[in-house]
């Protein structure tokens, strides 16, 4: 029994049955669809009653006695027909009639209504009464025009009747005059925690509630039941769901009597709809047509009140759609499918049509299904891409043409996040046999490609590496190269820098042997990468610069290859300081995964995006695109790239002070790692905790974490990934009064930070806390005018604080007051709560009283914008994705696209972000987004 949304209702139920109690009368008619709850509330109302001093009475209409005039009065009043003596002859005689117990009379009809009242108004004089009665349109029409008589003339004390029923039936007629509650279908939030609890046959996954709660359209038992008919692997998100959910049994027999009384003509239009895309009426009728059916054999489906047809034909509820398709044999949705491939006006869609309609291989039908899958301009997300390849192969003749499809299929799963999916199709290709040389290659390549997305790291580089030689050898070295490239990727977050420079090389020399732009660029920016972590700037430099200009110019090109690998150059320009390009190209590599709805390939892209925005103060976004990353990856089972975007999520958290859910999500990232092996993954996820450890004030776990991310890093050559965390080392033995271990820390930092302004301004800020002397205050001023200058409002952060701390125990309390009101706006501003915490008791220290961090002004009424600004932190990641693209001037049904979600999804999302910053127009949300997160304003839709 479910309660989820019903608060109200079931408190306004409450609030009858204790009138019932202390005298009152009074009716209520709950009204709704199938499934929405109405049983739920009567369950709930028949407990609550049975902890009062109540009579209950129960009943429920049944279907197949609906028939029987009145039929459900016998059970309903059988505990109370002991008082029937007490009724007038007449009203005693038509009871007994009505109920069987004795023949009837011809008056008997006229004279029941009033019978039951009596009998109910009798038995309240013992106790007060509660009559419950579950679907009342079952009941017969003599039961249900009695309890409406009875109903509207509760005027006797201590008689409640509380009745549920199925709009339409015409109970509406019969029960004139009571007073109506409907139930509605519920809200998103509820409908999400109702899903929530349909867990005994596995959890659902974020993507597959959401298709569940939108297929469901509120209904709770569709809710309910819509998971157990998901496979275990669709439930986990590790296989696609179907292109139209199963509706739940209970849904197809309660429309089974319905669709039945159609004519066959009627039917078979219904199905025509159901099995449309879109719905246009234009291309419904040019359907029909083709069936030899006009337009008129929609009607009495309409006039049943099963679709509304207008510009387009719509169900009246999501489910009916599926209930009508998948009630239909198996012939008649293939006729169906086969007229709509005739008429239908986009290419793509005749292909699809085509392909659910035949029964046998096609070559020419295949080849159209293939080109419609990959057509650039029609294709939809990667799954759906993957889905026509896999048809495409069905249907194919050419035993060359199958195996190329099935691999093109299972790139598409690799793309769309199905890992799982994709390595079924590649051993299907397999066992099937694949002919040796270049198509061997490909599949054990992207075998790799699948393993690498599960995790399997070290198997995955085996494949890769393999798969390389072997097309190598076949004559094929653009192949190679781009294997080789995939290979380097993966070293790019796990394995010795020095491995990394070794595939790169051999990637851009197979590259140049093929003739290979891109692949050629590729190569450059994973060298310029393995070069810069370990500190070779000199060599990573003209590597960049020779990729750069091509990678920013290759758009959907780059879906081609992991995403990790033009992540890696990207990367590259944010270790040298260049983080104008890096975020370019990040901005394009989002892009394109968007628009080719590519989950998997959108992961590496926003966890590297949020960390560049980490460093540049821009909390918000980090957060939110790290978070993205993570719930992306989680949802399709991606342990790989998930476990870098859980490390990003735990640092841009610890930042923030979330420390329960940073340590989680960087213990998370841990186990999915093999820190020991030298991963940058690792080094991330340490560096979280220790940056946790070190906000909370816990000096001495900080310092253990990051001594460890410390020694990671040597292990593995990533000596130039010491400038991420090496200020914080410094700190954390600091301020633990490990003199000798902070002395030794500053050394490995400044050896490892080599001459990038972003390092050399942290190491002015370590050297003035260690500093024993009057020198400083040099050191201090240096570190805020490099960050001054380098725009790092975190550091520029920290550095205050040190300074104010250093200053207050000099005894200096104005000038340190000066230092940490300036430290404590910019934690504030950040969203730094633990770091902000640390910088006010530093101010009490120094004898401030309450801190205001910005002088009080006579200032104008503030704008919905300047209102809002200080709320913008209050939105969920999710909520400030759809902020971000709506600012970019998107529709909903664009929006929605680019994040996998439905137009409604997003609808509910931004009102509640509206609602939230106090806003009232995407103007205006335009202008607050561009004013909080820097930058962002006429970038590319990303």
């Amino acid at each position: 029994m479910h309660l989820v949304g019903l608060q109200g209702e079931r408190e306004r139920v409450g609030r009858l049955l204790a009138g019932a109690r202390d005298g009152q009368g009074a009716a209520l008619l709950v009204r709704g669809e199938a499934g929405i709850g109405k049983s739920a509330l009567l369950g709930a109302a028949a407990e609550q009653a049975a902890g009062l001093p109540v009579l209950a009475l129960r009943a429920r209409g049944h279907e197949a006695e609906a028939g029987i005039p009145s039929g459900g009065l016998a059970d309903l009043l059988e505990p109370v027909l002991g008082l029937r003596d007490r009724l007038p002859a007449v009203q005693a005689r038509a009871l007994g009639g009505a109920l069987g117990l004795e023949p009837p009379a011809p008056a008997d009809r006229e004279a029941l209504p009033l019978a039951v009242l009596t009998l109910l108004r009798e038995a309240a004089r013992e106790q007060p009464v509660v009559v419950l009665v579950d679907d009342v349109q079952w009941l017969g029409r003599h039961a249900r025009l009695a309890l409406g008589y009875a109903a509207r003339r509760l005027s006797g004390p201590g008689i409640v009747l509380l009745l549920a029923a199925r709009a339409g039936h015409g109970v509406e007629d019969d029960l004139a005059g009571v007073e109506v509650l409907d139930l509605r279908p519920l809200a998103r939030d509820d409908a999400f925690a109702l899903v929530r609890q349909a867990t005994s046959d596995g959890p659902l996954v974020d993507a597959v509630a959401r298709r569940v709660v939108d297929a469901a359209a509120g209904n709770p038992r569709a809710l309910l039941e819509l998971p157990g008919l998901l496979d275990p692997e669709q439930r986990a998100g590790r296989e696609p769901l179907p292109w139209l959910l199963p509706a739940p049994p209970a849904l197809h027999e309660q429309h089974a009597v319905a669709l039945a009384a159609l004519a066959p003509a009627t039917r078979t239009a219904l199905l025509c709809a159901a099995a449309m895309a879109s719905g246009r009426t234009d291309v419904l009728d040019a359907g029909l047509a083709e069936l030899g059916l006009d337009a008129g054999a929609l009607a009495p489906a309409e006039r049943a009140g099963l679709l509304t047809v207008g510009s387009r034909a719509t169900f009246r509820h999501p489910l009916l759609r599926a209930v009508v398709y998948h009630a239909a044999p198996a012939a008649e949705r293939r006729r169906v499918h086969a007229a709509l491939s005739v008429v239908s006006p986009d290419r793509g869609r005749r292909a699809w049509h085509a392909a659910l309609a035949a029964v046998a291989p096609d070559e020419a039908l295949a080849t159209a299904m293939e080109a419609a899958a990959q057509d650039p301009e029609t294709r939809g997300e990667q799954a759906v891409v993957a889905q026509g390849l896999a048809r495409a192969a069905q249907l194919s003749q050419d035993p060359d043409a199958k195996v190329r499809r099935r691999l093109a299929a299972a790139a598409a799963w690799i793309r769309a996040g199905f890992p799982v999916q994709a390595l079924a199709t590649l051993e299907a290709t397999e066992r099937a046999g694949v002919a040796e040389g270049v198509p061997a290659a490909r599949l054990r390549g992207l075998r790799g490609r699948a393993e690498l997305q599960l995790g399997a790291t070290a198997t995955a580089l085996a494949d890769l590496v393999g798969a390389a030689r072997a097309a190598e050898a076949a004559g094929d070295p653009g192949l190679a190269a781009r294997l080789v490239l995939e290979a380097g990727g993966a070293q790019a977050l796990a394995g010795e820098a020095g491995a990394r420079v070794r595939l790169a090389t051999t990637a851009a020399a197979l590259a140049r042997t093929a003739r290979d732009p891109l692949a050629c660029a590729l190569a450059d920016g994973l060298r310029a990468h393995a070069h810069a972590i370990i500190g070779e700037e000199e060599a990573a430099a003209p590597l960049l610069d020779r990729a750069l200009p091509v990678l920013l110019d290759a758009g959907r090109a780059l879906l081609d290859v992991p995403a990790e690998v033009p992540v890696a150059a990207a990367l590259a320009a944010a270790w040298l300081e260049r983080p104008e390009p890096a975020a370019a190209l990040l901005d394009r590599l989002v892009l394109a995964a968007r628009e080719a709805r590519a989950p998997a390939q959108l992961v590496a892209p926003l966890w590297a995006r949020a960390l560049l925005d980490v460093r540049r103060g821009r909390w918000s976004a980090a957060l939110a695109d790290a978070r993205e990353a993570h719930d992306v990856a989680l949802t399709g089972g991606l342990d790989g790239p998930r476990a870098v975007a859980a490390a990003t999520v735990a640092l841009a958290e610890a930042l923030r002070g979330d420390g329960d859910a940073a340590r989680e999500h960087a213990k998370a990232a841990l186990a999915l790692t093999e820190a020991e092996a030298g991963s940058a993954t690792a080094v991330l996820a340490h560096h979280a905790l220790g940056l946790d450890a070190l906000g909370r004030g816990d000096a001495e776990l900080a310092g253990e974490w990051l001594d460890r991310a410390a020694r990671i890093a040597g292990a593995a050559r990533l000596g130039r990934s010491i400038i991420a965390f090496g200020a914080d080392r410094v700190e954390a033995h600091a301020r633990a009064g490990r003199s000798a271990a902070a002395h030794e820390a500053l050394e490995a930092f400044a050896d490892g930070a080599g001459g990038g302004r972003w390092a050399l301004a942290a190491l002015a800020r370590c050297r003035g806390l260690l500093a024993t002397g009057a020198d400083h205050e040099d050191h201090f001023e240096t570190a805020l005018a490099d960050h001054e200058r380098e725009r790092q409002p975190w550091e520029r952060a920290r550095t205050l604080l040190a300074y104010g701390e250093r200053l207050r125990r000099e005894r200096r309390r104005a000038d340190a007051r000066e230092m940490l009101v300036g430290a404590l706006a910019s934690f504030e501003r950040l969203g730094s709560d633990a770091w902000a915490e640390r910088t006010r008791i530093e101010l009490r220290a120094t004898g401030q009283g309450a801190v205001r961090t910005a002088p009080a002004t006579t200032a104008p009424e503030p704008t919905p914008e300047a209102l809002a600004a200080a709320g913008l932190d209050e939105l969920t990641p999710h909520e400030l994705q759809i902020a971000r693209l709506v600012s970019y001037g998107m529709t909903n049904r664009e929006v929605a696209g680019k994040l996998f979600l439905s137009p409604k999804t997003i609808e509910y999302h931004l009102s509640s972000i509206y609602r939230k910053l106090g806003l009232r127009s995407r103007t205006q949300l335009a202008k607050l987004v561009a004013s909080e997160v820097p930058g962002l304003a006429g970038q590319a839709a990303a």
